[in-house]
């Protein structure tokens, strides 16, 4: 008889042979004893976990001479069928190879006819995700209805790629990762049973590198049984895997935690000339430097067999910051090496970075103590009072080679002089005392300025006014005054007349008959000894005055003559 493989010789035949799915076989066993048996079933999960297994073992309980039972007898003939693969009432499809709409077409003329020989036919279609969609649109209507004997099992790795309608149809069972200790007692019980003579420090490498998967790791036990007839031991395991080994890693991380940049390349020199993959390398580092930061954080946790002594003697030579920030410098160079064109560039960046890397503790205390004599040294030469730097502590920020650097919180105050009213009046410019000239220059800059419509709308006003505050513009009729007092337009042309006037004034518009031109004197009311009323007298009643006008005369004096155009 032909070999068979490890995995399909120890394929589990019942419910309790299921490895790491308790809480999947403890509903399907009740389900069944109870007879609420579904008409569709979703298993979804990693691959090697026991989909395929578990829906073979529901198709010998719902068949089983002794059933429907969830403790099928794997003695009967129906049994013996499922098990070898001969059975006229399971079929197993493959969604990948026969994805499209004819085939499911077929599979729903074939679900009419009865079983042959047990009490269901069940269907097990496996990566029921390669489906096309006009497929699942045609399986719909048959998977919601199907005949009383036929039962649906749909097997996928990838659920998300799977129809909501579909979903809807079926009872979804997740199926999890195996884990490092259930999959180490199934790989010892296969190995004993099948005359395999095996360390356990090579069982626990074998489940770490299956990543969860029972399928994988029976296939890496297999192949490591047939390198020779001796035991299967740790180092072959890695020989075969192409892992780099727990002494080449002790090497990189002593001379990470020296700062040896020579003993790091010369290391990985000798790994690479042996044929190890740089990516592989950087991967089991990083994974090893995790290892170290959790038993820094809780030395109780479990490690591989002798290697406590050596891990704790590493995670005192590295400070925790230090740790954590060669992870970050090793998991940016993985991902980096896992799409540059030459990976062993990117390995020996980051390997470069995390020796040079920047550390807390001493060095970040030493930073400190020189901040704070530089705070001293400032604070001394600044005693005038135009800087004062405060007394708060540094404010530490994250650099982009992951370090605390520290910041001085420094607050710097500006000084007012004592003469700024003075310094103000001196260098100001005189108020200018032809208005139309002004009025004219802030209309030719409103057109070289390319402001044509706040041209428009503002020359149809005039300036009357211009105090050392305030600009008063008349306009003859309301929509033109209105629009000039807009916050847009207003703005405009305070900002025009700050840069003509050399002041900055506030805009007001008032409204009257035609557009009369006032022209104020250089000498106000006030210089010439008359009060604001006085001057206001002086203004002939045969003159119309506006309001407005007026009202200016009052607030800051001055003479004004009125000419009607």
């Amino acid at each position: 008889m032909a070999y068979v493989a490890l995995y399909r010789q120890w394929r589990p035949q019942d419910f309790d042979n299921l490895v790491g799915q308790d809480h999947i076989g403890v509903t399907l066993r009740n389900a069944i004893g109870s007879g609420r048996i579904a008409h569709a079933y979703l298993f979804s999960g990693p691959r090697g976990t026991g989909k395929t297994s578990t829906a073979k073992i529901v198709a010998k309980a719902l068949n089983c001479e002794k059933g429907p039972t969830p403790e099928p007898c794997n003695q009967c003939d129906a049994c013996l069928k499922i098990n070898n693969g001969s059975s006229m009432d399971v079929f197993e499809i493959d969604a990948a190879s026969n994805r499209g709409i004819d085939e499911i077409r077929d599979l729903r003329e074939t679900v009419k006819f009865a079983p042959v020989d047990g009490r269901y036919k069940v269907y097990i279609i496996d990566e029921v995700h390669m489906l096309t969609t006009e497929a699942f649109n045609a399986l719909l209507k048959t998977l919601e209805e199907p005949p009383p004997h036929v039962v649906f099992i749909l097997a996928t790795t990838e659920s998300h790629k799977i129809p909501a309608t579909i979903h809807s149809r079926c009872q979804r069972y997740d199926f999890r990762r195996i884990g490092l200790p259930e999959m180490v007692a199934r790989l010892r019980e296969v190995a004993d049973g099948s005359g395999i003579e095996a360390e356990a420090a090579a069982l626990e490498l074998i489940a770490a590198h299956a990543d969860g998967g029972m399928r994988d790791a029976l296939s890496i036990l297999d192949q490591c049984a047939v390198m020779d007839d001796q035991i299967v031991t740790a180092v072959k395991v890695r020989n075969m895997l192409g892992l780099v080994g727990h002494e080449w890693l002790c090497r990189f991380t002593d001379a990470l935690a020296k700062r040896e940049p020579k003993d790091l390349l010369f290391t990985l020199e000798e790994l690479l000339a042996l044929g190890k993959d740089p990516r592989q390398v950087i991967s089991e580092l990083s994974q090893y430097m995790r290892t170290i930061m959790l038993f820094q954080a809780a030395p109780e946790i479990s490690v591989p067999e002798g290697q406590r002594e050596k891990l704790a003697e590493q995670a005192k030579a590295l400070p925790a910051a230090d740790v954590m920030n060669i992870l970050n410098i090793l998991h940016q160079g993985g991902t980096e090496a896992r799409y540059a064109a030459e990976p062993r560039f990117a390995v020996e960046m980051a390997l470069l970075s995390a020796c040079r890397r920047n550390s807390g503790g001493a060095e970040e205390g030493q930073l400190v103590a020189r901040i704070e004599a530089l705070e001293a040294k400032l604070a001394k030469l600044l005693q005038g009072g135009a800087v004062s730097v405060s007394s708060s502590p540094p404010v530490f920020e994250a650099s982009p080679q992951n370090a605390r650097v520290a910041r001085p919180a420094v607050k710097v105050e500006q000084a007012a002089p004592d003469n700024s009213a003075a310094v103000a009046a001196a260098t100001a410019k005189p108020l200018p005392d032809d208005l139309t000239a002004v009025w004219g220059q802030l209309l030719q800059g409103l057109v070289q300025g390319g402001k044509r419509s706040v041209h428009a709308c503002v020359a149809q006003g005039q300036l009357v006014g211009l105090t050392e505050k305030q600009a008063t513009v008349q306009f003859a009729a309301a929509f033109p005054k209105e629009r000039t007092e807009k916050p847009d337009y207003k703005e405009l042309i305070e900002q025009s007349l700050a840069q003509i006037t050399g002041r900055r004034v506030n805009l007001y518009c008032i409204l009257g008959a035609g557009t009369p031109s006032v022209a104020v004197p250089k000498k106000s009311a006030a210089s010439q000894g008359k009060s604001p009323a006085a001057a206001k007298q002086s203004v002939p009643d045969a003159e119309k005055m506006h309001p407005a006008v007026e009202k200016a005369i009052e607030m800051f004096g001055g003479n004004v003559t009125v000419k009607e155009n």
